[in-house]
């Protein structure tokens, strides 16, 4: 956990509580358009209980970091990222995300979240490399994260199954 909130311009990244184990939260990970790119859709929680379950234990992880990604001007909680696993001694980690609401698609939140999370992790965890990965059939997420500040590091062909075909992973870096 961390002390306090991230801020951007028009987000603030805070770890979750069970408060925010929700059933609107619950419901993007039933939702197949949520889940398409997203490896949870393998193991995702059924219930709240579990949903709240996952959050505390993430919460009580020493090597992960997961943040809620929340809208200012509203407060609606509208996805998550995570930074981890931290492999300091490696100074690096992995960030995933997922923006669950589906009104807030394309309006530039998850760049927003990645260059922030990123930044904290390159600042202040003292971290060399912040890595990310997506399937090369996820634009949304591949767009999000050159917008902030990410390169395209490798192409690993046919790696994941998507829609039933294989496809593959797009790896991505930003360096301190």
């Amino acid at each position: 956990m961390t002390d306090g909130p991230i801020e951007t311009a028009r987000l603030q990244l805070r770890n979750l509580t069970s408060a925010d184990v929700t059933e609107c939260y619950l419901s993007w990970l039933s939702d197949p358009e949520v889940l398409r790119y997203l490896e949870v859709r393998f193991s995702k929680p059924g219930s709240l209980e579990e949903l709240g379950a996952f959050v505390k234990n993430v919460n009580d992880s020493t090597d992960t970091l997961m943040f809620g990604i929340f809208r200012k001007d509203t407060g609606r909680h509208i996805g998550n990222i995570k930074l981890g696993p931290l492999k300091f001694e490696h100074a690096r980690a992995e960030i995933g995300f997922l923006i669950g609401d589906r009104s807030s698609w394309g309006a530039g939140y998850a760049s927003e979240a990645i260059q922030a999370v990123a930044q904290f992790g390159l600042d202040h965890l003292k971290l060399v490399k912040i890595g990310a990965g997506c399937y090369e059939t996820n634009v949304g997420s591949m767009k999000a994260l050159l917008k902030a500040g990410f390169l395209q590091v490798a192409t690993i062909p046919n790696d994941v199954v998507s829609d039933g075909v294989r496809v593959a992973s797009l790896l991505f870096a930003k360096n301190r």
